[in-house]
């Protein structure tokens, strides 16, 4: 009797179920230093389809850019500038440096799409768009989203 007392024991000091109990997996701890931000799940999935916006917007640029396709890297840009991105309602759920780090991006974007029609030459595209990916690698390696 003493055995099964103990194993009770055990179980409950651990913090593991107890016979026929189920809970669910404990999410493990992150330990990769980034400052959690909590957002509602709405909130998480507008801020990562803006990510993906950006992202495809840079795969465009290059792409077209290869191909000295103006019009296309300029409509590229311009996706991801700061019109198509306001959204005062997910802005106050934001920390101020996330968003400062954001709107910069963004404004990027918007200034790469206005030099465009002038015709800029390839170093200086390449220039601009290792500033833009330096400001989301820099948001990446420093947040994180997570849902409350």
């Amino acid at each position: 009797m003493r055995y099964v007392y103990g194993i009770g024991l055990t179980a409950a000091l651990l913090g593991l179920p107890a016979c026929g109990e189920r809970r669910p997996p404990a999410e493990p701890a992150s330990s990769d230093g980034r400052q959690s931000i909590e957002v509602p799940v709405e909130a998480r999935d507008a801020i990562r389809l803006e990510m993906r916006t950006m992202l495809g917007s840079l795969h465009t640029l290059l792409a077209a850019g290869a191909r000295g396709d103006t019009a296309a890297m300029r409509d590229a840009a311009a996706r991801s500038g700061l019109a198509p991105s306001a959204d005062v309602a997910l802005e106050k759920l934001l920390p101020e440096k996330f968003l400062k780090l954001g709107m910069s991006t963004h404004r990027q974007f918007d200034e790469l799409a206005a030099a465009l029609p002038g015709g800029l030459p390839a170093d200086s595209l390449v220039v601009r768009l290792g500033r833009i990916t330096a400001n989301c690698v820099a948001c990446h390696e420093t947040y994180g989203l997570a849902t409350p």
